[in-house]
C-alpha cells in the first residue's frame, strides 16, 4: 500500500543514486573564491585561514536563513506532497566550527525522496525561487545500465555559499537537499545554530504520514 511504499529502505537502486548524489555534492563543496584573510589568531593552519577568508567573502548564516532558506523550502514543498512523499534521511542541523578565536557555521538539510519524474517541472519550480537570488544551475545526465536516465540539478550561490541539489530519476525517486559551506555570524542572532522558524520547514502533513495516522 501507499504507506509501506513510503517506508521502503535498503539496497534499492535509489540507494546507489543517493550515494552518487552525495559524492557530487561533496565535489561541489570544494569550489571556493580567493579573498583576503581575516582574524582567527596566529596559530591557524592554511586550511583554517582559507575557511575564514572564504567566510568573510560570503553572506552570514543569518542572511542565508532569512533570505535563501525560505525560497528553497517553498520550491521543495511545491513539488513534495502527501501523496508523492516516500522517505527522508537526516534532519536539518547547523554545525558550529571553531577556528582559532572565531566560529563558523554550516547548515545541512534533511533529504527528501518523492515520486516525481517531470524534470522540466522540477527545474522550473526551483529556478523560479533560486535564480532571482542569483543561484546558477548546472545539470548533468547519467545513464543507467538499463538505459534509463537520472538528471542531476545543482544550484549554487557564490554570494551565500549555498548548494541545492535535486536528482530526478526516471525509474526511481527524486531526491533533494541543500547545505551551506562555512559561514560567519553577523551577530544579529543570539544563537546562530538555531534553525529559523520558517513556514513549511516540516510540511503540515509530514508528522501524520510518518506516524501512520493519516486518514484516522
Amino acid at each position: 500500500d501507499t504507506l509501506s511504499r513510503r517506508r521502503r529502505l535498503g539496497p534499492f537502486p535509489g540507494s546507489a543514486r543517493s550515494c552518487l548524489l552525495l559524492s557530487l555534492v561533496a565535489a561541489v563543496a570544494l569550489m571556493c573564491a580567493a579573498c583576503v584573510p581575516f582574524g582567527g589568531g596566529s596559530r591557524l593552519n592554511p586550511e583554517q585561514r582559507s575557511d575564514l577568508a572564504r567566510a568573510k567573502s560570503l553572506e552570514s548564516i543569518e542572511a542565508f536563513k532569512r533570505d535563501v532558506e525560505p525560497a528553497i523550502i517553498r520550491a521543495r514543498n511545491e513539488l513534495l506532497t502527501r501523496d508523492n512523499y516516500r522517505n527522508y534521511r537526516g534532519n536539518d542541523f547547523i554545525y558550529e566550527y571553531p577556528v582559532g578565536d572565531q566560529k563558523l557555521y554550516s547548515l545541512l538539510s534533511r533529504a527528501y525522496d518523492f515520486d516525481e519524474h517531470d524534470s522540466v517541472r522540477v527545474r522550473a519550480v526551483f529556478a523560479g525561487e533560486l535564480e532571482p537570488l542569483g543561484f546558477v544551475c548546472r545539470e548533468r545526465t547519467y545513464t543507467d545500465n538499463d538505459g534509463t536516465t537520472d538528471l542531476l540539478f545543482v544550484w549554487t550561490s557564490e554570494r551565500y555559499g549555498a548548494v541545492v541539489t535535486v536528482m530526478v530519476a526516471e525509474n526511481w525517486l527524486t531526491s533533494t537537499s541543500y547545505y551551506t559551506g562555512y559561514l560567519r555570524s553577523d551577530g544579529s542572532s543570539t544563537d546562530p545554530k538555531a534553525l529559523a522558524d520558517i513556514p513549511g520547514r516540516l510540511p503540515d502533513w509530514f508528522a501524520e504520514v510518518e506516524s501512520g495516522t493519516e486518514g484516522s
